[in-house]
Parts: C-alpha cells; structure tokens; sequence
C-alpha cells in the first residue's frame, strides 16, 4: 500500500494536541477522502482484466507479487475487484476461518452435519438440453414449489391393456397396498414402465375400492394404442403409481419434479434423491470463502494508465481559498474566531 499513500495529497489540519500551542499550528495528514478508482471504461471492459484464484492464505500484497512483482501494488488488486475491506471480501486465512465457522454454529457437529439448506442438481430431458439448473438453492423446510409435487408412491402389481392379450387404449392397473383417497377423476402419473406408452400422466376412468377408502385397482386411458398388452414387470419392483397427495406433509410421502419431455412425448417425473442434495453448514460457508478466491486482476501492461489516472485524480485542483498546492489544502482554523 505504500506506493498508493505517496499518491495521497495532505490536507493541513488545525493542531490540536497540545494544550498551549500557537493559533497557527498546523499538523499535516493523509487526505483519506481522496480514494482511488479504476476508470469506468477500464472498469467495465474484462479486456483489461485477466482471471486469477486466490491460493491458501495469500495477502493482496502476495497476488501483487505473483502478478506485477511488486507487492506494494497491492491496492491494485483491490481496486480491481472494488474491495473495500479487507476483513470481509477478502478470502479468511484457514486458521482465522475455522475459528470463525465453529464460533458461529456453535459446535463441530452443527458446522458439520447440520443442513444449511438444500439445492438442486441439473436435470435434462431426452434431448439433452437443462431443464431445471444446478445450484438452485431451496429452503431446508423445503416441501412444495412450483413444479415441485408431493406424492404417495405405490408399486404396480400388475399393469396390462384391453385383455392382456390384444392392446387396447384402455388400461388396467392392480396395485400393493393400496392409494388412499384416489378416486375416478383423479390424476395420477405411471413411472418406470418399459413401454414408454404405458408412462405419463393420466386420469383414472374408474377404480375398485373395496373399504370405501383405499383404491386397490383402476382403469385410465393410454394416449396411443401399445405394442405390448401385458408389459413384463421388474423384479423386484420399480413400476409405480404416483397421486398428488392433498394436505399435510406425511413420512412416507416423496418429492419429484415433473417437467413435459418433448422428445418422449409425455410428462416426466424426477424424484428428489435424483436432483435434490443437502448443503451442510460447513460446505455453505466454505463456498462462500471459495467464491471470495476468484477475482480479477489488472493486466500488467495497463498499468502506466492507473499510475496517469491516478496522479490526476488524487491533486487538487487549483482555486479556492483552502489551496496552497496540487499536494497540498489547508483547512480553516477556527480557533481564529473562538
């Protein structure tokens, strides 16, 4: 920093450390208020600028080193990535760091178990292109949002069209266990069946429901006839039924995202275990130090423009009755008038 403060013009302040002194004492000092800046154009152009990632522990006087072999630049670092204090934009050493993170969750397996919240991975369809980004960050009571659906998700026993021998459009499934609540008119989505045809999200045209409470089987419509009327079954199972729960939040719901895949042809849903992952507190704040160690530094062959801007921007301006020099102001003494 000692090649910026040369720069700093003096301001002559009235002295007021002494008990008797003479009206006229002045003591010179630093003008603070007189602070730096890269040009707007230079500023706003990534030209001038080159990426660089802050390692370990280094200081800005250390980038400056390793960038202009001069550590006293330093403040061209901060200026290039509009630093005003150092304690908190800049990266803290990793000492510094854990005492921080430990003293702010209070215990070590609160730093590093607890969930600081959640965040979604990238989901793409079947034609490759992102429908859903990675990094989204979602509440850590996170249950529904937007395309975010709660479900009951229930194993198919059996699945077949028309006869189970010769296709038709219409479609009959058994389930284990039952789907409490479902009804005809419900929406429910199939998953996981080979046949793509029997996959998507249909409306059920009538169901048994033997207690009055939990349907056990139900019919629904296909939107094209299948190939195969009786579609060979995993074992163990991975076929199911998923039905928008309605109301409170229960145990053995799950969670998926439902987008509509063009190059399928029908609704596609992803559960949470697929694209949802838990961001503990020590992995939040960690990243937050990591994003603080990428930044930007000033090309070494733009500097003589800084050093020009500099000196022009940091003298005074001649006028005024506070003007003495381009170094130098001097202040009103109002002891004068006392």
């Amino acid at each position: 920093m000692a090649s910026y403060f040369r720069q700093v013009p003096n301001f002559a302040y009235v002295n007021r450390t002494k008990e008797e002194q003479n009206i006229s004492d002045y003591s010179i000092v630093k003008n603070l208020f007189k602070r730096a800046k890269l040009r707007d154009d230079i500023f706003a152009n990534l030209q001038f600028f080159e990426k660089y990632k802050i390692i370990g522990d280094d200081r800005p006087d250390n980038v400056a080193y390793q960038v202009y072999q001069d550590s006293s630049l330093d403040w061209i670092v901060l200026l290039s990535n509009n630093i005003l204090n150092v304690q908190t934009e800049w990266p803290l050493s990793q000492i510094s760091f854990d005492k921080y993170v430990l003293e702010k969750y209070g215990d070590y397996d609160t730093l590093y178990n607890g969930i600081h919240h959640y965040e979604t991975t990238e989901i793409k369809n079947s034609r490759g292109a992102t429908v859903l980004s990675a990094g989204l960050e979602i509440p850590n009571t996170w249950k529904t949002n937007g395309n975010f659906i709660e479900v009951n998700a229930n194993k198919i026993n059996q699945i077949f069209s028309g006869n189970g021998v010769v296709p038709s459009t219409t479609a009959s499934v058994t389930i284990n266990g039952g789907i409490y609540g479902l009804n005809v008119g419900s929406q429910i989505s199939i998953v996981n069946v080979t046949e793509k045809e029997y996959n998507g999200t249909f409306i059920v045209t009538s169901a048994i429901i033997p207690d009055g409470i939990n349907a056990v089987a139900f019919t629904f419509e296909l939107n094209t006839t299948p190939n195969v009327a009786s579609p060979v079954l995993a074992d163990p199972r991975v076929e199911q039924v998923l039905f928008t729960v309605d109301g409170g939040v229960s145990s053995g719901n799950s969670y998926y995202y439902e987008f509509y895949d063009v190059g399928l042809g029908y609704s596609t849903l992803i559960p949470s275990t697929s694209f949802v992952r838990a961001v503990t507190n020590y992995e939040y704040e960690n990243q937050i130090e990591e994003n603080k160690r990428n930044i930007y530094v000033l090309k070494p062959r733009y500097l003589s423009i800084v050093f020009n801007d500099l000196k022009d921007l940091m003298q005074y301006k001649k006028g005024g009755s506070q003007y003495l020099r381009p170094t130098l102001k001097k202040g009103e003494n109002t002891r004068l008038y006392e």
